[in-house]
């Protein structure tokens, strides 16, 4: 199948954005909710193994008895979800030119390639990819995307933004103090010079 169209894949996911964005904010709050997660040597391969584990949870846990959503588990190793029997769905994280990164095995090539047929699908699937970025300080999600892909080149994306019930963290204004502070004006020595003499 040629690349997917935007607008198609934008009807189709349109009454499932704000779970699709639910469930990357929860792997990735589940994430931020380990103690002491800076000791591991590799963190960010860390976090990329275990945010993903935590995203196929919440999704297929999600979407599971959706009658719209088919989960399709691959061997223990991905799971991808196909929406309305046309648009095959995978989570990935997001690398420097945001689409999914992974080592190009042939189940890879088949997804990423738009030419390319996912054993047991019929050609005519749409395939594209939830793709999220963490912020530069690895605290928040700076994107999370549908994007659709040419092998390593991203051909268009668009943002899935948080919904309104999203959580917001407030910080606490700063209370007024309820004395002023006292100023003392210190009185010159008398080897001194007062500010205004010269």
């Amino acid at each position: 199948m040629p690349i997917p169209s935007q607008p198609e894949v934008k009807a189709i996911l349109k009454d499932f954005e704000e779970r699709i964005r639910a469930i990357v904010d929860r792997a990735w709050k589940e994430w931020l909710a380990i103690p002491d997660r800076a000791r591991f040597v590799f963190i960010r391969r860390v976090r990329a193994v275990l945010v993903f584990d935590f995203i196929a949870r919440h999704a297929i846990a999600e979407f599971e008895n959706d009658p719209n959503i088919h989960v399709i588990v691959k061997s223990r190793q991905t799971v991808h979800f196909l929406f309305k029997d046309i648009l095959l769905v995978r989570f990935k994280l997001g690398n420097s030119k945001g689409v999914g990164s992974n080592i190009e095995t042939q189940a890879v090539l088949d997804f990423i390639d738009p030419q390319g047929v996912i054993p047991g699908l019929v050609p005519e699937i749409m395939k594209v990819e939830v793709c999220y970025s963490p912020d530069d300080l690895g605290i928040d999600l700076q994107e999370v995307a549908v994007v659709a892909r040419n092998r390593r080149r991203r051909i268009w994306a668009y943002p899935i933004e948080r919904g309104d019930g999203a959580e917001v963290v407030g910080i606490p204004p700063r209370m007024p103090d309820t004395t002023p502070p006292v100023v003392e004006p210190r009185l010159p020595q008398q080897d001194e010079k007062a500010d205004n003499e010269e």
